[in-house]
């Protein structure tokens, strides 16, 4: 799957924003909520007519553009983020989408066209339940009229009431379910002027979306539904309306940080702008961290939709998106109030309109909760849709299934015992036995397998080497030896190395005979990567010896290779003077201590430096250019393997679900919320990794920045579920392959948030070049 946009879809979201940015700024908002229609007409004639929008969704031989989900998101997240009041949403997102879904062919040309064209516009009702039939619970449809005297067609008459009805009293048309006599429900054409048809306008607190109370009596309508189709083509539309209330409440939730982030930077306090405080930073950050997991489920679902997905399938994307639109919107528009102070609860500044907004779009076509709870109920009884990830169409299947046969072939055996260990907190996992698989996986091709095949690698396509990730942790694929070598050194010398050291090391991290640790941590340092105090001198003879210690050094221990982060330049301060060296493990002046964590394991390590040797080969870039080298390597951690890490996760998550339903706690609604939530969070990391992998980026997007502060939070919280799943067994420890593993997740996953940038420091960083809020003070400089 590709979440990168097109050419059109580009310039749709684009011409989107720029003419809704002129239309609907906050001033055109207030003056249609003061207007006797709650809209503008002159704007609504121009998205209908001059800009074709009415005719995004609508198929090609009813007169529209034919396009589909992912083209109605770019333009709802524009909407919801200007607060556009229009029809809109009424007419295409709700009554459009029925009729698409739900109408026979001649409803269809008959509707369709005219709205297509924005001559025509309609609702439909928005109930708060989860299924749209609940809108039917108080209308109810009896015949009228003998159908052998009026050729076959019988009339029919509507009694009853629809509780809310958006836009009611303005559009032209409302189609509404009704209950039938024999039974089901059918869906009803009516105008909103016909005899006994009453539309009492309600006075909501959101005032950007008009509601009407609808009164039916006695009311001749035309049936429009398809019977055939009706109930499947009912449930894609409301999955389709939850997707697009996602797509707009997205939008909302960016404008509620848009005018946060410029509210802190103008605001000052105490000498300086209040985006300076850390305090606002972060929660800005967390902000962000929410709209663009929010992001990534929208493109993800919109994606998922626009193809051909089974009806389990559309629901749980649609609904995990929905569900977390309606609580993102909500806290992002509660955290603009909070950051604005005084100003925010005051009706002249913007954040109470997407307040309101938020709160009133909470509960439409079901709450969070129950959303939740539908997912839990899919994923805990149909793990088949939890794991669908082929499509029947894909190009690449053929290689998919020789990935997955490959493994199946070799992962048994001695092997056998391998399956789903190794991985973070079980890295002490039978080293001697994982450092024979890599061989077996270099005698197979399969390591390496996105270098370039100049260098020994396989030179897979970013698709490939996804599917690969995917099939080898799906296999139960044991965590890599050889990552560190294969995933941050090995590409590291590629782009930075000489053409010897290209020769010396690269080979034997491809064939799995040598193994290497990273040497960045140090004491005092922590997050301060750049505080580099192991210092290091060149000799006469060429060679550099290190003087310091390295900490948290993932198994150093089982390594041949290190590769140091030293300053070279006597003086020299932060990321300056700094060299790259590469040191082998096996020499004098160099002590490896294990250091023992909360969860009994030792994979980190202290390693002492007494003077140990470099060779002079063995600087990677100049003296002075290490800082230069250690961040190229760092970005080779947000690569394709993430993936095949999202998979473990999954193995993990459905261990919980077993345990859950081994000792009932399956039943505990606060349980199958949190698994919903979980299994929610796993689909956004996979959406948020692909929009990462999409397209060519010469800095990190907001996708990137966000992922780290992500997944560990997700990862920690999911080792929090399971021991709460476990009950009394998590106290005790076990030998129990169905126990173990969760009891060492929730410990090692304490760890998540702290290694590879605690969580405050990515904040700061998703602050800082993410929002450009001002970098924290440093030592010595004003303010």
């Amino acid at each position: 799957m590709n979440l990168a946009l097109t050419e059109d879809q580009t310039m749709i979201r684009d011409a989107a924003e720029s003419f809704l940015g002129d239309v609907s700024d906050s001033a055109a908002v207030r003056a249609a909520m003061d207007s006797e229609t709650g809209y503008d007409e002159s704007v609504w004639q121009r998205i209908g007519v001059e800009l074709g929008w009415c005719g995004l969704p609508v198929p090609e031989d009813c007169g529209g553009l034919g396009l589909g989900p992912i083209e109605m998101s770019l333009v709802l997240e524009q909407m919801g983020r200007r607060l556009l009041c229009a029809p809109f949403f009424s007419t295409i997102c709700l009554a459009a989408n029925l009729l698409n879904e739900c109408a026979t062919a001649d409803a269809r040309r008959r509707f369709l066209g005219a709205i297509a064209e924005g001559s025509l516009s309609a609702s439909a009702p928005l109930p708060s339940a989860l299924d749209w039939r609940a809108a039917a619970t108080g209308v109810r449809a009896r015949r009228h009229g003998d159908p052998a005297e009026s050729g076959g067609a019988s009339e029919w008459l509507l009694d009853g009431q629809v509780a809310r009805i958006p836009d009611g009293a303005a559009v032209d048309w409302l189609f509404v379910l009704a209950q039938l006599p024999e039974g089901g429900h059918g869906l009803f054409a009516l105008r909103r002027d016909d005899d006994g048809a009453a539309l009492q306008a309600l006075d909501s607190w959101d005032r950007t979306r008009r509601f009407a109370r609808l009164e039916l009596k006695a009311v001749a309508a035309d049936r429009i539904d398809d019977p055939a189709s009706f109930n499947a083509g009912l449930e894609r539309a409301t999955a389709l309306a939850r997707l697009y209330l996602a797509a707009e409440q997205l939008g909302a939730a960016q404008a509620c940080l848009d005018l946060t982030v410029a509210y802190t930077g103008t605001r000052k306090q105490f000498g300086r702008v209040i985006a300076s405080f850390q305090a606002i930073k972060h929660r800005c950050a967390q902000m962000m961290v929410r709209v663009e997991e929010l992001r990534s489920a929208v493109a993800g679902a919109a994606a998922i939709a626009a193809g051909e997905p089974d009806a389990r399938t559309l629901a749980m994307e649609c609904g995990m998106a929905r569900a977390l639109a309606a609580d993102t919107a909500f806290w992002c528009a509660q955290e603009a109030i909070q950051l604005h102070g005084g100003v925010g609860f005051t009706w002249e500044y913007d954040p109470q309109l997407y307040f309101k907004r938020a709160q009133a779009a909470s509960h439409w076509l079901g709450s969070s909760d129950a959303l939740r709870e539908q997912i839990a109920a899919l994923a805990i009884d149909a793990p088949a849709v939890v794991h669908s990830e082929a499509q029947a169409d894909d190009p690449d299947a053929a290689f998919r299934a020789e990935v997955a046969g490959w493994m199946r072939e070799h992962l048994g055996g001695r092997f056998a015992e391998l399956k789903h260990r190794g991985g973070p907190g079980d890295e002490e996992a039978n080293p001697a036995l994982r450092k024979e698989w890599e061989r077996e996986l270099a005698a197979g091709g399969w390591t390496c397998v996105g270098w370039p095949k100049e260098v020994g690698g396989r030179g897979l396509s970013i698709q490939q080497q996804v599917i690969f990730h995917e099939e080898y942790a799906r296999a139960g694929g044991p965590g890599h030896m050889g990552h560190i070598g294969e995933g941050l050194i090995g590409p590291a010398l590629i782009r930075f190395g000489s053409p010897e050291q290209k020769a010396r090391f690269l080979p034997k991290i491809v064939n799995g005979t040598e193994f290497w640790a990273q040497g960045y941590s140090e004491p005092n340092a922590g997050s301060d990567l750049a505080n580099v105090q192991t210092r290091c001198w060149q000799e006469a003879d060429g060679s550099w010896r290190v003087q310091g210690q390295k900490i948290w050094t993932s198994l150093a221990h089982e390594s041949d290779w290190i590769f140091v982060l030293a300053r070279c330049e006597p003086g020299s301060k932060g990321n300056k003077g700094l060299a790259f060296l590469l040191l082998p493990l096996d020499q004098t002046g160099i002590e490896i201590r294990g250091i023992r964590q909360l969860g009994g394991g030792s994979e980190f390590n202290e390693v002492f430096f007494d003077g140990a040797v470099a060779q002079a080969e063995h600087i990677v870039g100049a003296p002075g250019e290490g800082w230069k080298v250690a961040m190229g390597l760092l970005e080779a951690e947000r690569g394709v393997s993430t993936l095949g890490q999202q998979m473990h996760f999954l193995h993990e998550l459905d261990l919980v679900i077993a345990v859950a339903k081994a000792n009932g706690r399956i039943a505990d609604a606060q349980v199958r919320q949190r698994i919903a939530s979980a299994w929610s969070g796993l689909r956004v990391m996979r959406y948020n990794a692909l929009r990462m992998l999409s397209g060519e980026q010469t800095q990190l997007g907001r996708e990137a920045l966000i992922y780290k502060y992500y997944w560990s939070n997700w990862h920690r919280d999911l080792g929090k579920l399971a021991v709460d799943v476990l009950g009394p067994e998590a106290d005790v420890i076990s030998d129990d392959p169905a126990i173990r593993p969760l009891q060492q997740l929730f410990f090692f996953s304490r760890s998540d948030t702290i290694y590879a940038g605690t969580n405050e420091i990515q904040l700061n960083l998703i602050a800082e070049r993410g929002l450009q809020m001002p970098r924290e003070p440093r030592p010595g400089s004003p303010g």
